[in-house]
C-alpha cells in the first residue's frame, strides 16, 4: 500500500476522529440524558413513542436540546469526520517508511478487512437490532486496521529486536 501523505498528517486525521467522537456524543446527548434522568423501564411504551407523544407519561420526557433532524445531521457530520480521519491516518507515512512497514500495512489490511466482516456476520447473526449500514462496516474496517496495524508494528518491532540481540 502506497502512501502519500507526510508524517504529521497523522496527528490531523487523530484530530478529526476526536472531533468526530465530540460530535457523536453530542448527536446523543438527549438520549443520555433522558436515560440518566428517568429510567422508563417500567414504562410500557418505548422512549420514541414518549419522546413523539408526551401527553402518554409527561413525567418521563425531558426537554430535548436538538430536535431529530438536528441529531442526525451531527451523525453524518461524525461519521464523515470519523472516516476522513482514519483515511487520512491510514495514507500517512510512518517516520522510518520503508518494504517492510508496508508488508505490516498490507498484512493489517488483509486481516482488518477479514476481522471486521467476521464481526459483522455475527452480529447479524445474533441480532437483527444492530443498524449495520455499510458506512459502519467501512468505519468497523478503519478503526480495526490502526489496532491491528499498531499491534502488528509493536509485536514485528520487538521481534526484530529479540533476534537483533541473539
Amino acid at each position: 500500500m502506497k502512501t502519500y501523505l507526510p508524517h504529521y498528517f497523522k496527528r490531523i486525521g487523530i484530530l478529526l476522529v476526536i472531533i468526530a467522537a465530540i460530535l457523536s456524543c453530542l448527536a446523543g446527548v438527549d438520549d443520555f440524558r433522558q436515560g440518566f434522568s428517568n429510567s422508563y423501564n417500567d414504562v410500557e411504551y418505548s422512549y420514541d413513542e414518549l419522546k413523539n407523544n408526551p401527553e402518554l407519561h409527561p413525567e418521563v420526557i425531558v426537554e430535548s436540546y436538538f430536535t431529530d433532524a438536528e441529531e442526525n445531521t451531527f451523525t453524518w457530520i461524525s461519521l464523515l469526520f470519523s472516516i476522513s480521519g482514519f483515511i487520512i491516518y491510514l495514507f500517512s507515512k510512518e517516520k522510518i517508511d520503508d518494504e517492510y512497514i508496508q508488508q505490516i500495512r498490507l498484512k493489517s489490511i488483509l486481516q482488518a478487512f477479514l476481522i471486521s466482516w467476521i464481526i459483522y456476520g455475527i452480529a447479524k447473526l445474533f441480532s437483527f437490532i444492530i443498524p449495520m449500514d455499510g458506512i459502519y462496516i467501512l468505519q468497523m474496517q478503519l478503526i480495526a486496521y490502526v489496532i491491528i496495524f499498531r499491534y502488528n508494528k509493536n509485536k514485528e518491532l520487538s521481534d526484530e529486536e529479540i533476534a537483533l540481540e541473539d
